[in-house]
C-alpha cells in the first residue's frame, strides 16, 4: 500500500458490527488471510460459518487474542 493510500477496509470497525471478516481478523493480527484461514480449519481461533462464508465474532476475537502470549499488546505493537 503507497502512503496515503486507504486500506482495503477500516481498521476501526463500527461498534453497531459484531463480527469480522476473515480479511479484517487478518489485519488486525498483521498476518496473512491465509494464516487466519488455516488457524479456523485447525479450530483454534473462534469463528461461525454461513455456508462458504467465515465470520469471526468480535468478542469471542478479541477474549481470543487476550488469552494468547503477549495478549492484544503485542498485536497492537505491529
Amino acid at each position: 500500500m503507497t502512503e496515503g493510500s486507504q486500506p482495503p477496509f477500516p481498521l476501526t470497525l463500527p461498534e453497531q458490527r459484531r463480527t469480522l471478516s476473515v480479511n479484517e481478523a487478518a489485519e488486525l493480527l498483521g498476518v496473512s488471510r491465509w494464516l487466519v484461514l488455516q488457524q479456523v480449519a485447525h479450530g483454534d481461533l473462534p469463528h461461525k460459518r454461513f455456508g462458504r462464508r467465515i465470520l469471526i465474532p468480535r468478542g469471542r476475537f478479541l477474549a481470543w487474542l487476550e488469552e494468547q502470549p503477549g495478549g492484544a499488546q503485542q498485536a497492537s505493537c505491529r
